[in-house]
């Protein structure tokens, strides 16, 4: 293990495997949720599950600000593991639900936990590893972690679910969440300075801080607009690959899983190959150069390609996605002193939503109104807009 790895860090390793672990137990729910909502109700089964992530999107973007403003007065590692306890605690009550509306109360509630750890949890990196070589590979290794979980997790599912009842998938995210919250308690983690004497805003101000604090750096305003390149590029390969691959070129369903695997294998390699491409690139043009992958692959799909081509195609989608995304925390760090840092990351975390939010329903809509080659061509030229538009803001 190189000097520069920040698994040398024993709280980083902690702060890792925590986060795998549970990442892993979401996929399984992930999964188990789905089988649960077509159980509940077959015919309105595709209605209550989008509902149910559109609302979880919502409730995430919500939370998340308020989250940040008011986590510095609790011990980050007791609000962190108890989050994870609450977490698993909600998770197990899934098997109990008998009818759709409780499917979004549940959803909801887990949601609005998610938003809360999410940030203040990616605010505790870069405290741990203040070196920013070490903080650039943790950041690769979190995106790691993220697309495997997308591999990792359906592959544990089908295994269990090849003996047990999808109920099985609840308990053993519950678990991992257990884990998870152990492991946070058996080290110390860093908590911000205040310093003494400082004034506390009045509430509104303070859930706000981190959005004004956000769109007072020029950096982070376009990190925002990008982010619709980048919704873009990711809400294509979730929402379109099925489509294409079933609808476009007549294959099964092993074909959509190789295809989605292409795009998780581009963004793998980024995350590999990005410690050394930001020794060369600053994070911006390294943003900007994802940014144009994405837009590159788009405009490749409009050609409606073979079913090769089109999985290296979505590998650069991949990629490029990753490309622009993993910076993000080196940025954010870059634009605020420790004390801040939670209110920025639930900011960014929150706005980030807000273009998933917007860019999933539009390309279900674009893939349902328009031909494959029409509606990749749309969503090429909205992410180069997007991508042009960050360029000017990041050049001032």
């Amino acid at each position: 293990m190189s000097s520069s790895s920040p698994l040398r860090n024993p709280t980083f390793r902690r702060l890792f495997a925590a986060q795998s672990l549970a990442l892993i137990g979401m996929g399984l729910t992930t999964v188990a949720l789905a089988l649960l909502v077509y159980e509940l109700d077959p015919a309105a089964a595709g209605l209550v599950l989008g509902g149910a992530l559109g609302l979880k999107m919502v409730v995430k973007m919500i939370v998340a600000p308020i989250a940040g403003a008011y986590a510095d007065r609790f011990s980050r590692r007791a609000l962190l593991a108890f989050i994870d306890v609450f977490r698993a605690t909600l998770v197990a009550l899934y098997p109990f639900i008998d009818a759709s509306w409780q499917v979004y109360v549940l959803v909801a509630v887990i949601a609005a936990a998610e938003g809360a750890f999410n940030p203040i949890f990616q605010a505790t990196i870069p405290d741990v590893l203040p070196d920013e070589a070490q903080y650039t590979k943790a950041l690769s290794y979190n995106r790691i972690a993220f697309d495997l979980e997308n591999i990792v997790s359906p592959l544990l599912a089908a295994f269990f679910l090849g003996f047990a009842a999808f109920d099985l998938l609840f308990e053993l995210n519950a678990v991992a969440f257990l884990v998870s919250a152990l492991l946070l308690c058996l080290g110390r983690l860093p908590q911000p300075d205040h310093g003494a004497g400082t004034e506390e805003p009045r509430p509104f101000a303070k859930i706000t801080r981190g959005l004004r604090l956000y769109f007072a750096s020029r950096e982070l305003t376009g990190v925002f607009v990008l982010y619709f390149a980048i919704a873009a590029g990711s809400a294509t390969a979730i929402v379109a690959t099925v489509l294409y691959v079933k609808d476009g070129l007549g294959l099964a369903d092993v074909e959509v899983a190789y295809a989605m695997a292409g795009f998780g294998a581009g963004s793998i390699l980024a995350a590999l190959l990005l410690p050394k491409l930001l020794s060369t690139l600053r994070d911006l043009n390294a943003m900007l150069l994802g940014g144009a992958m994405v837009v590159l692959a788009l405009t490749v799909a409009v050609g409606t390609p073979g079913f090769e081509w089109f999985v290296l195609t979505w590998a650069l989608l991949g990629f490029g996605t990753a490309l622009s995304m993993t910076p993000v925390g080196r940025v954010i760090t870059r634009a605020a002193e420790s004390v801040h840092r939670a209110e920025l990351f639930a900011a960014q975390y929150a706005l980030s939503h807000s273009s998933w939010l917007v860019l999933y329903p539009l390309v279900g809509f674009l893939m349902g109104v328009f031909a494959f080659a029409s509606a990749f061509a749309l969503l090429a030229l909205l992410a180069l807009v997007a991508m042009v538009v960050t360029y000017f803001i990041w050049r001032g």
